[in-house]
């Protein structure tokens, strides 16, 4: 990965736990609330490869207080593994596309309760 996808990738991090903050205070706004599992498991794995960043270039300071704010997220959302993948994780796709993804129905001599 070159300099310039690195730092992409990177703002792109940033902007996803900024908006996310954004996002649960504009949320507990005159509420008691409190973040769920899945809330903590995300800002986890945000603030993870945020001092993994700073780790790789020397700012180990800065890498320690992200890696206890993950750690503190980790514990709270339950930890139970890495944050598993999603249709979200997908990328969006470069050009619109139809597709017709529903089959003729064929007599294969069996029951048609297939489950």
């Amino acid at each position: 990965m070159g300099q310039q996808e690195r730092d992409k990738s990177i703002t792109a991090l940033r902007l996803d736990l900024g908006t996310a903050k954004v996002l649960v205070w504009v949320a507990s706004v005159g509420r008691d609330a409190e973040l769920t599992r899945e809330a903590h498991i995300y800002f986890f794995d945000r603030y993870q490869r945020l001092a993994e960043h700073h780790r790789r270039r020397g700012q180990n300071m800065r890498a320690a207080r992200l890696q206890a704010k993950a750690a503190e997220h980790y514990r709270l959302g339950g930890g139970d593994g890495p944050p598993y993948a999603a249709a979200m994780g997908m990328p969006r796709p470069k050009q619109w596309f139809a597709t017709d993804a529903v089959a003729a129905r064929h007599d294969l001599g069996g029951p048609d309760d297939a489950a």
